[in-house]
């Protein structure tokens, strides 16, 4: 830029254009988001800022006097930059929510993992971190970064167990202001899931050893925020062990909204699926005496919420799709409910006229759910219908990261309200693992974790065929493909060298073979195998079905 001295340059940033096409960045809310620049006036001059960053998709320059650009650079920065996975489908609308998925991981992942990068507020939320760590571990080498990131929420632990909203933790310097920021469960679980996920993906044992000291203390503090197995949160925001439960959980129309999980069925289930996580990093660690204790408390909680929230007809208590998705996914339900509990789940997603029903901790664990009930053309239907709340609802609206809010902007461009509205968060792009693990079909083996083995499970589902997927894994890179031809399913897989492969076929995919011989159970070895079977394509509703079915069964 060139210029008289005094001129400036004012450059201001906004995530979206409003409905009209005008600069648009209320939402940030009070963060100024801008930079201006006085010019010496002594010929070319440059600059660029090195004490901040700028969350931004629109930049608006505004020039005084006789001051002139000569040229303009946006320079992204993570601590993320590799890509080391990828997933192509026959959906355009799919392939950008992965693209949008890997930019919102890098905006966020700087330093820490932020919930955005650009409003007053670029806080590290232990909830969506640890929704979003098994993902963030397959589009990226994030090891060291989560590592990191776990001894952070160690130092801020507070001695009562409890875990920060937000880690690096700025409200325990102005505990006035921010009472009580500290206790959640769903967030405060990032202590255990965390480092799970690192030694899922990468082996590492050793910081499952160093962690395991504050996931005990993380666990019994959420037992005693009611001394028992039914975790009943208080409501006021700052009361010891207060829950956001299932954030952000969409409820339908104003006039009639949909049920959503209570804070005591959330916080219960978390209770539940931590303890037993907790209690098999114990055993793997060689802490037997807390692998039983936590063991034991799990199967209390267990007890408990099927005691508490599951009705004699089989119905949970709430009766929504996270209630649903997460006990069935996490073994909650008795068998003698189960077949009822499924058939419940499904009229909640009727109700909703196949739309997605939940928020930050059950949006993960929905597609998921449906596969373990066999609903593959359910799960199908939630995850690519194109209206809002929906996936590709976004992505059809012009998005290039993922949003905060199912409802960010309206089908007409309306702007939802500023006070709480991000363009780039990244919690919802966890569904990413579900379209590497279910629909691509590959995952670390949990016995042989790090890939060491790796487990091959396609899900076929023929409206995104064809699927190409990779993961570059530290055993090596993987992929995996296939295509589907009538009723016939070609699936490629490549196995990086020293490792090796289990194929699992779900009931009803028949005739297979590995490399043109009949398939005998046996271990796929490394290197590259041509798997073909046959299927019965899942059935896809219409739309009248779900209006016709939505009753309660």
């Amino acid at each position: 830029m060139i210029g008289k001295a005094g001129d400036s340059v004012r450059v201001e940033h906004a995530e979206v254009l409003d409905r009209d096409g005008n600069f648009y960045n209320v939402n940030y809310r009070t963060a100024e988001a801008h930079t201006v620049y006085t010019l010496s006036g002594e010929g070319e001059e440059h600059y660029r800022p090195y004490f901040t960053f700028h969350g931004f998709r629109y930049a608006r320059i505004t020039l005084s006097g006789t001051a002139k650009i000569l040229a303009v650079h946006s320079v992204p920065i993570s601590s993320v930059t590799e890509q080391k996975a990828s997933f192509t489908s026959g959906n355009a609308l799919v392939d950008r929510l992965v693209l949008n998925t890997v930019w919102s991981q890098r905006g966020n992942f700087i330093e820490v993992p932020t919930d955005c990068p650009q409003r007053d507020e670029r806080l590290g939320w232990t909830g969506d971190a640890q929704v979003f760590a098994g993902t963030a571990l397959y589009l990226a080498d994030a090891h060291g970064f989560l590592v990191k990131y776990v001894r952070d929420i160690m130092a801020d632990q507070r001695e009562d167990g409890s875990v920060p909203h937000v880690v690096p933790d700025p409200t325990r310097q102005q505990p006035e202001f921010y009472p009580g920021f500290y206790g959640s469960t769903g967030w405060g679980d990032a202590i255990a899931v965390i480092p799970w996920q690192l030694y899922l993906h990468y082996g590492d044992e050793d910081i499952l050893a160093e962690a395991l000291p504050a996931m005990i203390r993380w666990v019994d503090f959420v037992w005693s925020i009611s001394d028992g197995p039914i975790v009943s949160p208080p409501r006021q925001w700052g009361a010891r062990g207060f829950s956001f439960g299932d954030w952000l959980q969409p409820s339908g129309p104003s006039a009639k909204p949909l049920p959503t999980i209570g804070d005591d069925a959330a916080a219960t289930l978390y209770l539940h699926i931590t303890a037993k996580l907790v209690a098999r990093i114990a055993a793997i660690v060689g802490d037997t005496a807390t692998a039983d204790r936590l063991a034991t408390m799990a199967a209390k909680v267990k007890d408990a919420f099927q005691r508490e929230f599951i009705t004699a007809s089989g119905r949970l208590a709430y009766d929504d799709q996270t209630s649903y998705a997460l006990a069935i996914l996490h073994d909650l339900v008795p068998e003698e409910h189960l077949d009822a509990a499924k058939r419940y789940f499904k009229a909640t997603i009727a109700r909703a006229e196949g739309r997605i029903g939940t928020g930050f901790i059950g949006t993960p664990a929905l597609l998921p759910a449906l596969l373990k009930i066999g609903e593959v053309g359910l799960a199908a239907d939630v995850f690519l219908q194109e209206e809002v709340p929906g996936w590709l609802y976004q992505v059809k609206m012009g998005a290039t990261t993922i949003w905060e809010r199912w409802d960010a902007i309206q089908a007409d461009g309306t702007i939802y309200n500023p006070q709480m509205n991000s363009y780039n968060h990244y919690a919802y792009g966890a569904v990413c693992q579900w379209l590497l693990e279910a629909v691509a079909g590959f995952r670390p083996d949990p016995e042989q974790p790090g890939f060491a083995r790796i487990i091959f499970e396609p899900t076929i589902i023929p409206d995104l065929s064809p699927v190409a997927a990779s993961h570059q894994s530290p055993r090596g890179p993987i992929a995996a493909a296939w295509s589907v031809e009538g009723n016939k399913v070609r699936y490629d897989v490549d196995i990086p060298p020293e490792t090796y492969g289990v194929l699992k076929l779900a009931h009803g995919y028949s005739d297979i073979t590995v490399d043109g011989c009949a398939f005998t159970g046996s271990d796929l070895l490394p290197g590259q195998h041509v798997v073909t079977f046959t299927f019965v394509p899942p059935r896809r509703a219409a739309k009248e079905d779900f209006q016709i079915n939505a009753r309660t069964p």
